[in-house]
């Protein structure tokens, strides 16, 4: 019987930090069926889901506490079921660009939520401005969120919510929302 763990791992960036985990996995016998990698200031993020027999897995679970403890990684390990492909009647994607302010992340976060849309994709970053000496430039920030939902809406009604939401925050922000084909 196939089984299924998430594993995600923190740790100081540095060369072959990689390498060392998917070592672990594919030598214990797992499958690497899906993985992100990103940075954080220095640190270095995993997030992947494994596949494999009982056996392959439980030794992922047993090898990989001490091998982090080695390399000094922070590893979350959960099993879960196979990745099943979303069941949606829309998909809405929106991007957003703004100087850099606390609170924007958030309250596009609350729109998906207070709309019943499940976040499937977020991506969040501040790109450092240009500075000049005549001139000082704000930080710019910039936000990808992409969703799902089961629900029948209205996509008018949603485009003018999202459309006030970017005046009351002075924000620049583009929605697109595509009906599921079958």
């Amino acid at each position: 019987m196939v089984h299924h763990l998430v594993i995600t791992a923190v740790g100081s960036d540095r060369p072959g930090i990689c390498n060392r985990l998917t070592q672990v996995v594919t030598h214990s016998g797992g499958n690497i069926v899906d993985s992100r990698i990103a940075l954080f200031g220095t640190e270095f993020t995993l997030i992947m889901l494994i596949s494999g027999e009982t056996n392959a897995i439980t030794r992922i679970e047993t090898l990989l506490p001490s091998m982090s403890a080695e390399h000094d990684l922070m590893v979350v390990m959960k099993r879960t079921a196979p990745h099943q492909p979303p069941q949606y009647t829309y998909k809405v994607e929106c991007t957003i660009e703004s100087e850099d302010r606390v609170g924007l992340t958030e309250a596009f976060t609350q729109f998906f939520s207070n709309h019943q849309i499940n976040i499937s994709e977020l991506s969040a970053q501040t790109q450092k401005a240009a500075t000049s000496q005549q001139t000082e430039q704000t930080d710019q920030f910039h936000i990808f969120i992409s969703g799902l939902t089961e629900l029948d809406m209205d996509a008018n009604q949603l485009e003018q919510a999202f459309k006030r939401l970017c005046q009351t925050l002075s924000v620049n922000g583009d929605l697109q929302i595509q009906a599921k084909i079958d």
